[in-house]
């Protein structure tokens, strides 16, 4: 887009160089539509901000779409402080419209495409089909004649073929993106349900290892908005050099391993692989009946080095040295892949039931162990290296620029110490250059929702930028490694580091997120700052009373500020990067359309938890008739997976539950302990404790609820939840049955032995032990009091489905009733809209004492 809009400027007589901003207008209605921030939706205005900076990133310009289907152009000079009208509309309509643009109005500027002239006040703009010279001092437009058609009408974002969402968690693994383009960019996690997860900006020209799990997708997006592609994470480390090319909507992504900084060389049965080069190109080595062998490329003479190596115990992962002169290798001890099932039972043409199977380790199986190994080259022996087997995870070496040592993450199984292991590849003498224990858990799988990993090198000085929550909150240390000690903590205090945004290595500054420093505001919004390596120099780059996301000047010297809470629209702001203060204000969203068409913002509100003195934060949505005089039962949603807080925090148009509230029931959603983005001592409620899903602090945060407001009818509650929230929603009844009268649960982790290790290790502990039964549905089902339902889908991949059926037969060996939603061909979920509509007349009748409608009093058939 932007080298036909080069040219476009070119032919218009102007030098690339004088260009400024260029816009397809459609495309910024895309991006737009797209949730760049701000809460938009039906109703809402001025709710988002898409920037094009020009003018050396001095200035920019952008259009508010307004109500009536109007619109507006601003003009904002950044240096100045200046926000004002981008030009005279009504002077431009009447240009226009002389000019046969006969649709041109004040209120509604038919502009396609639009570039700001600095030199000489002028602007290129493509309107009524042509493109035109606009002299804003007299509003004189020339036509510009023979402009070459442009190459990209608006950003396609991805196209056929290419994976919208993270189809599996497979074995840990790094992508390392390296951005060729002329511009940032964006890189951003897709989860399961196809929804974007920002991971930071990408500058030009700069790398980012980016830690990540085989089968899962990241899109890389363009300052501009536009998809650059998607990729697909592999089981080995690979490099994407991202250029800005698609392969049919895939990047194009070439792969290097071998050598002093790549994923490592794989053999593929243990008999033989493909053999490997030396980097001096002496030497090849390779896999042969379990073993390695070492050829002279000189005279092809073979020797083979190990002869421990057999069927289940073979070598393979080989690396060479920068230098050539050792080899490592890890004796490799293969887990056995132990499926579980799947049956579809109606699988579409009909025909016989179809039988899936799926590689599954849960708590407590073996997993791969790796055996490290190194040999010298010149004297064909082995080094003796004394190092532990790493029984958690794929080995990462990172070598050391002076090719003689290298490091790897070793994470124990059970998640209670973490190392950063540094081995001399010449010596074999291997040291921590990082050691944290734990006696409950140090949080290192399932850290999606993060945007920072553990360990990131900073590669010209050899030092490490450390994240840990070693002092009680998660925060960020340096590390000198040549001493293998901790050098200065950088961020210190009750607040929570959420990502690392840049690493400026020769400020030697971070860009970071953190959530809990405002004092008076929701400790899980998100906020800015900048602070140096050494702790010093902290600038908070954000302020407002709410969650913010931010836009950088190409320059980074300012930054568009856009905040949000659930209960106020969006207010955006220039804020100057130096020392954060407030440049000028921009919009604030106007929501007075949306509001005329009946919609409330959900009530936020906190409550004390089981202590006494943490506040537990929740959201209160009323139903849409809402009388005071009245009461009204109580529904909460729950998801306590302790990988992340759930309570939304930004503004949204949609009317939250109101599926639930339009049927009279005051919904609910509240993160209780044991969740994550607060202290450490808050969140290791969770550990060996799945059980607990903090249901004492909701139960408490009801209970105030209910002191203030009469028509919160406490004894009429109901929760529902799905995946470990389904595993929560059926907990509610069986631990706390004195208080929560009705559960739906859909997907459910019933017993956290049936379901994956690497998630239920994290929290519940290994080796597994009685805490596992202690927190188990399964085992608990004879505690049921109220009314239970169970929705599953038959084609579930991500926990189970015997999970739910085991569950279903305790109950019924307890002698318990209880209601079993099995919807055939449906995966992970509530089950579908048969499985909501379940849910809900579920609770019509247990909570508001009616009947559902007789949906089969309805003669109807299927597809009509």
């Amino acid at each position: 887009m932007y080298s036909s809009l080069t040219r476009f400027a070119q032919v218009a007589g102007f030098a690339a160089a004088a260009m400024a901003a260029l816009l397809l207008i459609d495309a910024q209605a895309l991006a737009q539509r797209r949730g760049l921030g701000g809460g938009g939706g039906a109703g809402v205005y001025k709710s988002r901000i898409v920037p094009n900076w020009y003018d050396e990133g001095q200035r920019f310009w952008y259009r508010n779409d307004l109500t009536g289907g109007t619109r507006e152009f601003v003009l904002v000079d950044a240096k100045a402080g200046r926000r004002e009208v981008a030009f005279d509309h009504a002077r431009l309509a009447e240009a226009l419209k002389k000019a046969g643009v006969e649709d041109a109005r004040a209120d509604w500027l038919p502009i396609d495409r639009l570039e700001f002239q600095t030199a000489d006040g002028a602007v290129l703009l493509r309107a009524g089909g042509k493109d035109w010279r606009c002299n804003l001092a007299t509003y004189e437009l020339t036509e510009v004649k023979d402009r070459p058609a442009a190459a990209d009408a608006a950003p396609s974002g991805l196209r056929a073929g290419g994976p919208r969402a993270s189809s599996r968690t497979g074995e840990e693994t790094e992508l390392t993106f390296v951005n060729r383009t002329a511009g940032e960019v964006e890189l951003f996690w897709l989860n399961t349900a196809g929804q974007r997860q920002s991971y930071g900006k990408l500058p030009v020209g700069e790398r980012k290892a980016q830690h990540t799990f085989a089968g899962h997708v990241w899109e890389i997006v363009a300052a501009d908005g536009k998809s650059l592609g998607v990729v697909e994470a592999e089981d080995s480390a690979s490099t994407i050099e991202i250029d800005g090319r698609q392969v049919e909507g895939t990047l194009r992504v070439p792969l290097r391993r071998g050598g002093a900084r790549s994923g490592p060389f794989r053999g593929t049965d243990g008999t033989r692989s493909v053999p490997t080069t030396s980097p001096d190109g002496k030497w090849t080595v390779s896999i042969k009946e379990f073993n390695v062998v070492l050829r002279s490329n000189a005279d092809e003479k073979e020797t083979q080095l190990t002869s421990d190596g057999r069927e289940g115990l073979a070598y393979g992962n080989l690396q060479w040295s920068p230098d050539s002169q050792t080899l490592l290798a890890f004796r490799i001890e293969r887990a056995e892949e132990k499926p579980v099932y799947r049956v579809e039972s109606s699988p579409r043409g009909a025909g016989r039931a179809i039988l899936h199977t799926q590689p599954y380790a849960l708590p407590g199986d073996k997993f791969t162990r790796y055996e490290l190994k190194l040999f010298d080259v010149a004297s064909q022996k082995p080094i003796e290296c004394n190092v532990e087997p790493i029984d958690f995870g794929t080995p990462r070496l990172r070598w050391a620029s002076d090719g003689e040592t290298f490091t790897y993450l070793k994470v124990d199984r059970g998640h209670q110490r973490l190392r950063l292991i540094e081995v001399n590849a010449c010596t074999g003498a291997s040291r921590n250059l990082i050691d944290e224990q734990t006696t409950t858990f140090i949080w290192t799988a399932h850290t999606e929702g993060l945007n920072l990993r553990p360990i990131q090198w900073l590669e010209k000085t050899g030092e490490i930028l450390y994240v840990s929550e070693r002092d009680g909150w998660r925060h960020m240390y340096l590390v000198d490694a040549k001493e293998g000690a901790i050098k200065n903590q950088i961020t210190s205090g009750q607040f929570v580091v959420r990502g690392i945004d840049r690493i400026d290595e020769d400020q030697r500054q971070i860009w970071f997120q953190a959530s809990g420093r405002n004092t008076g505001q929701d400790p899980y919004f998100i906020h800015y700052y900048r602070v140096n390596f050494d702790g010093t120099g902290l600038v908070a780059l954000t302020a407002g009373n709410g969650t913010h996301t931010v836009q950088y000047s190409p320059s980074r010297e300012f930054l568009i500020d856009t905040y949000t809470r659930i209960d106020q629209p969006a207010i955006h702001e220039l804020r100057r990067t130096s020392d954060g203060e407030l440049v000028c204000q921009l919009e604030a969203a106007e929501v007075a359309e949306l509001k005329s068409t009946g919609w409330e913002a959900p009530e936020v509100f906190t409550a004390k938890g089981r202590d006494g003195q943490t506040d537990i934060w929740g959201i209160i949505c009323r139903p849409r008739d809402f009388d005071p005089a009245k009461t009204y039962p109580v529904i909460e949603q729950i998801y306590a997976g302790p990988q992340g807080s759930f309570v939304p925090k930004s503004f949204s148009s949609q009317r939250r539950f109101s599926s639930l509230t339009d049927l009279g029931f005051v919904v609910v959603q509240i993160d209780g302990m044991g969740t994550a983005n607060r202290s450490k001592a808050f969140h290791d409620v969770c550990w060996k404790n799945l059980k607990d899903a903090g249901l004492p602090d909701r139960i408490l945060w009801h209970k105030a609820v209910a002191a203030k407001y009469p028509w919160y009818d406490t004894s009429r509650v109901g929760i529902y939840g799905g995946s470990a929230g389904g595993q929560n929603a059926t907990g509610a009844v069986l631990f706390h049955p004195e208080f929560y009268k009705v559960a739906v649960s859909g997907c459910g982790c019933h017993d956290n032995r049936m379901d994956k290790a690497s998630w239920n290790e994290q929290w519940m502990g290994y080796p597994v032990g009685p805490q596992y039964a202690e927190s188990s549905n399964i085992d608990n089902a004879w505690r049921l009091k109220g009314k239970l339902m169970l929705i599953v889908g038959e084609l579930d991949s991500n926990v189970p489905t015997e999970s739910t059926f085991r569950l279903a037969d305790a109950l019924i060996k307890a002698g318990k009733d209880f209601d079993l939603v099995v919807v055939p061909g449906a995966g992970h979920g509530m089950g579908g809209p048969y499985g909501e509509r379940r849910k809900n007349d579920f609770f019509v009748r247990h909570l508001l004492g009616k009947e559902a409608p007789d949906r089969n009093a309805e003669e109807r058939r299927p597809g009509r």
